[in-house]
């Protein structure tokens, strides 16, 4: 067999060709390595941005790194009082002079069989979607939450607007529902129960001297209106005082719906007294199912969006507590991820 002989000065090349071979191939190795996890960490890295992506589009939020999905189990009915006596009309126009009085956003859930209410400000300063003169949206103002309802023709543009603004209000909520209604319905409502009895919170005198501070009385009618909605002539005239009388009005009316007997349905007379006074996205049935569904469900506390009101240069405006309400809308709208 043939023997080779191999030089020192090869042998050393050698021994330098082999460990620079091996020096080439760890750091092929590493690079490999490397590429392998940079490829791996990609990947999460788009795995993630997809899931974000995938929770924004069906609604959920983030706060503070927790994730918050929205409630399923739960409906939302938003109720606008808008401050006209007259009928819903057409105003021809892309605004209105109806103003929204009141907001009463109803949460219904499904899984407990309660009810919270959450009552917001009129004076509640935010963004507000403005309508242009094609009907569409054309950006946004910063203004008191009850002229929202200003704009659009006052009939279901208005209260979408409204709704939209709302939503906006809390953070991007969807509510599935509304039911607008002017001044003129709130007596013919009030009367549908048989009355709503309240001791009497504050001075009328001049307004109403039917209604004495501290007595107990079953409001009828004109009361009623006069109760919830007086404010200008008033000892104390703040929208806060109004507000305190709309809770104390609406907690004891909804005693006097589960005092009814509970096949009783309105009128058709009282129907139709109520139809040009009210507006909804929903049909009569629909609303009569939505009372039916939930006509045995607890009444929880009225709640209301915390902030400050502050005299602005007309008018006053009320500056909602931030922080709080984020809180508020979280608790009432989402639960936490794997909670």
């Amino acid at each position: 067999m043939p023997r080779f002989q191999v030089s020192k000065n090869h042998l050393q090349k050698l021994l330098i060709l082999v460990l620079a071979l091996a020096c080439f191939g760890g750091i092929f190795s590493l690079m490999g390595l490397w590429e392998s996890h940079r490829q791996r960490q990609a990947s999460l890295q788009q795995q993630q941005v997809d899931e974000t992506a995938r929770r924004r589009r069906e609604g959920w939020v983030q706060f503070e790194g927790e994730w918050y999905s929205p409630r399923q189990e739960i409906e939302t009915l938003l109720v606008i009082g808008v401050d006209q006596l007259e009928p819903f009309a057409d105003s021809g126009s892309y605004n209105n002079n109806g103003q929204a009085d009141f907001f009463m956003l109803a949460v219904f859930d499904r899984r407990q069989e309660n009810m919270t209410v959450l009552h917001i400000n009129r004076d509640t300063m935010t963004q507000i979607p403005v309508l242009g003169v094609t009907g569409q949206q054309a950006g946004t103002i910063t203004g008191q939450l009850a002229l929202a309802h200003t704009y659009g023709s006052g009939l279901e543009d208005s209260c979408e607007n409204t709704v939209d603004a709302v939503s906006m209000l809390l953070g991007g909520v969807e509510i599935d529902h509304y039911l607008a209604m002017t001044m003129s319905a709130v007596p013919l409502i009030n009367d549908l129960v048989g009355g709503v009895p309240v001791t009497v919170l504050d001075d009328f005198s001049g307004i109403d001297d039917s209604l004495i501070a501290g007595e107990e009385i079953t409001l009828k009618g004109e009361q009623a209106l006069n109760y919830i909605r007086a404010r200008g002539g008033m000892e104390d005239s703040s929208n806060l005082a109004r507000m305190r009388r709309q809770q104390q009005w609406f907690s004891s009316f909804m005693g006097q719906l589960d005092l009814l007997d509970p096949s009783w349905v309105p009128s058709k007379a009282e129907l139709e007294a109520l139809s040009g006074n009210i507006i909804s996205d929903c049909t009569i049935n629909k609303l009569r199912d939505l009372a039916g569904q939930y006509a045995g469900y607890q009444l929880l506390e009225l709640q209301q969006v915390a902030g400050e009101a502050k005299e602005g240069t007309e008018y006053l405006e009320y500056y909602p507590d931030l922080p709080a309400l984020q809180s508020q809308v979280l608790q009432l709208f989402y639960q936490k991820e794997n909670a």
